[in-house]
């Protein structure tokens, strides 16, 4: 058995770990660049903190917000922003775009060039050489798992494609991981990133890359998922429920650090570029890839590891054991799909896909860095079929 771990960061989790963030800033620098959304901004918890902590520490910082999806013009003008400003420490706060936004300024910062010439599939090959500014990323919401990754994912507007800038100087050198900060997500956003965290476990769990370390991480991950969610969805203040999602999305990235994802991921990024919102995508693709997933699995190995992976989780995320693998299967299944209308996870019919781009999708899914970690292969026309079912 030969597999290898990435470093995490130095991680602050629990209820009031952000109150530190004017001492642990001060460790790195003075001159604070805050990437954030402006929910993240806006919150008074977040903002009355910050204000406090940073006083304290005599911090200077300039604010640059990311709007939606990161592009690849906003990570430039972040990069310019930065430099004019004269940071020496970038935080990231908000979701997963802000933390993978202020990601992509650290590594440019240092590195020079646009995000462009580093995005997988339509870069131009270039590397994260040097070490990035300092990072320390504060999540605000459940989802990516972005504050532990080393990649920062960016949309490429011209092309319609969503892809990753990879490198392990991306990865933060602190997390601060505090679900208080949680408890005013809607709950339609809970439900989407919670959605995005469950794939990633899951993904992470039936990957090719699968390893031991991860396969225990993603399971303690998928437990307090699919106890907490949709809790979570139903009473947003409930924090026991918040840290419970907060812990299972921080697992998350680290299991898709270390193991890749899988077929939904891969359909992610170029459905990204058609404007579909990220969760929406992992929420209606989740069910359909399984299926054709096992489908596939069944007719080449049906006796591999994998097809008794996806048995166990579905006697663990059904809470019942099953006389056979394909009843364990079809609870897995059945479970996923009441989920999906558990958390109202709207539908991506209204979005409309035409023939056309549906053929796009499918040709640059398998193109897609983490289709690779798919535990089969699936052809182009087995892709075709499940976007064509998508509600």
């Amino acid at each position: 058995m030969e597999f290898e771990f990435l470093p995490t960061p130095h991680i602050f989790f629990g209820p009031k770990q952000f109150h530190k963030i004017g001492a642990l800033v001060k460790e790195l620098g003075s001159r604070l660049f805050i990437v954030a959304s402006g929910s993240a901004l806006n919150s008074p918890e977040t903002r009355e903190t910050f204000t406090v902590s940073t006083l304290k520490q005599d911090i200077e910082f300039v604010t640059f917000l990311i709007k939606g999806e990161p592009t690849i013009e906003a990570i430039d003008a972040g990069v310019q922003k930065a430099k004019e400003f004269k940071t020496d420490v970038i935080m990231g706060l908000g979701g997963g775009s802000a933390v993978d936004a202020s990601k992509a300024i650290a590594g440019l910062y240092t590195n020079g060039g646009s995000a462009r010439d580093y995005m997988e599939v339509i870069g131009k090959g270039s590397v994260i050489t040097y070490p990035s500014l300092p990072i320390i990323a504060v999540p605000t919401t459940a989802g990516t798992g972005s504050e532990v990754t080393k990649n920062a994912v960016i949309l490429a507007e011209k092309e319609k494609f969503k892809a990753s800038i990879r490198s392990p100087h991306l990865i933060p050198r602190i997390a601060i991981i505090d679900p208080r900060l949680m408890c005013t997500v809607p709950p339609s956003v809970t439900a989407t990133c919670g959605m995005d965290a469950l794939t990633q476990l899951i993904e992470a769990y039936t990957s090719n890359k699968a390893q031991p370390l991860t396969e225990a991480l993603a399971l303690l991950g998928l437990k307090k998922a699919a106890k907490s969610l949709p809790i979570c969805y139903k009473e947003g203040q409930s924090l026991e429920a918040r840290e419970d999602m907060a812990l299972a999305s921080l697992l998350s990235g680290i299991c898709l650090a270390n193991s890749g994802l899988g077929a939904v991921h891969g359909f992610a990024s170029p459905m990204g570029g058609f404007k579909f919102p990220h969760g929406v995508i992992c929420a209606a693709l989740l069910k359909p890839t399984i299926e054709a997933n096992i489908k596939e699995l069944m007719k080449v190995s049906p006796e591999s590891v994998t097809v008794r992976k996806y048995a166990k989780l579905g006697e663990i995320l059904s809470e019942k054991s099953y006389p056979s693998i394909s009843d364990a299967h079809r609870a897995l299944i059945d479970y996923l799909g009441r989920l999906t209308q558990e958390l109202k996870i709207p539908t991506l019919s209204k979005f409309g896909l035409s023939d056309s781009e549906i053929d796009i999708i499918a040709e640059k899914a398998m193109k897609s860095s983490s289709m690779r970690y798919n535990p089969v292969i699936l052809k182009k026309s087995v892709l075709r079929e499940i976007l064509q079912q998508l509600p």
